[in-house]
């Protein structure tokens, strides 16, 4: 194929997705600055940091109401480690937020459709509920390292650098009137949003149309669509492990892969594998809680991301 024909095929490939995504990113930029404006981030991550169910639970939905990408999560969850939570907790929130906020559910529904959605929503906030009660089972039994670390100031007032701002955006225009609120602050929040996760965005866009341009949708069914179901969930493993894409991306692209002919449990591998083991996180894990953490977050979520990506593919 020439040169110029590739390109052509490619910015066409491109465009479509556009059409397709904007309305959905739009919403999910909406709605994630909405609950940003009223809904005090810091206080909300104040209710759990304990080994009880309870506590592992509030950890688990808190990602639906602390809109951050998984990037953003990474200094939350060591920060509440800093202030004295537990590392199951900690490291529950951590694989819970990113496929909690709204902007993900969004974006991933306008490739899947709304009912695939939420049954990659409830099974994605059930493995990091179960990941934490195995953590939690670890740190107990001292099996994992526990405590607070040696570094820890008591006197540290800030949840995080991300928690702090948009705080002190939110307590600034407390006591403005409602409609102030929405037509002013909310554009502000929405900015915000956009500048932390639009190259996310941009980078999973540019791959997914490069798949939708060049990768045969033949080629996509044979080794990750449905014919055999638990193989293509262990073929997503690894490709989901080399992808170093934010969750952002990842939703854009296992989206793409869905529409090529792949099982929805390689879109839930995609999604929850590249997250638990994005080497940026990874690292935090294994210098801030410790590297049998590291290990331990690593092997939990991956077991159980492969088990349910199986369950999915059985019954849906």
């Amino acid at each position: 194929m020439p040169l110029g024909n590739i390109f052509i095929v490619y910015f066409n490939a491109l465009s479509e997705l556009f059409n397709e995504l904007w309305l959905y990113f739009l919403l999910g930029l909406v709605i994630s600055a909405l609950i940003q404006e009223f809904v005090s981030t810091k206080r909300l991550l104040q209710y759990f940091g304990g080994n009880d169910i309870a506590s592992l639970a509030r950890a688990t939905t808190a990602g639906l109401f602390v809109s951050v990408c998984s990037c953003g999560a990474i200094p939350i969850a060591a920060t509440l480690r800093q202030r004295g939570a537990s590392t199951a907790s900690s490291l529950t929130f951590l694989l819970a937020a990113p496929w909690g906020g709204l902007l993900h559910v969004f974006l991933i529904s306008g490739f899947i459709g709304i009912k695939n959605t939420m049954i990659l929503l409830v099974f994605s906030l059930a493995l990091a509920f179960i990941a934490g009660l195995i953590l939690a089972k670890f740190e107990n039994k001292k099996i994992i390292e526990t405590g607070i670390p040696k570094n820890h100031k008591k006197n540290e007032k800030q949840l995080c650098v991300e928690c702090v701002d948009v705080e002190h955006m939110r307590l600034k225009h407390e006591n403005e009137k409602l409609d102030r609120r929405i037509i002013y602050c909310t554009p502000r929040n929405i900015w915000r949003i956009f500048k932390d996760v639009g190259k996310y965005i941009i980078i999973g866009l540019l791959i997914a149309a490069a798949l939708k341009a060049f990768v045969p949708s033949d080629l996509v069914v044979k080794y990750l669509g449905d014919n055999n179901r638990f193989l293509p969930v262990l073929i997503a493993v690894p490709i989901s492990a080399v992808l170093e894409v934010a969750s952002e991306g990842l939703a854009v692209l296992g989206g793409q892969l869905y529409q090529l002919g792949a099982s929805l449990g390689v879109v839930f591998i995609i999604m929850m594998v590249g997250v638990a083991t994005d080497f940026t996180e990874l690292s935090m894990i294994w210098g801030k809680f410790g590297k049998r953490c590291a290990i331990a977050y690593l092997l939990t979520a991956t077991t159980i991301a492969v088990l349910f990506a199986w369950i999915i593919n059985m019954v849906f």
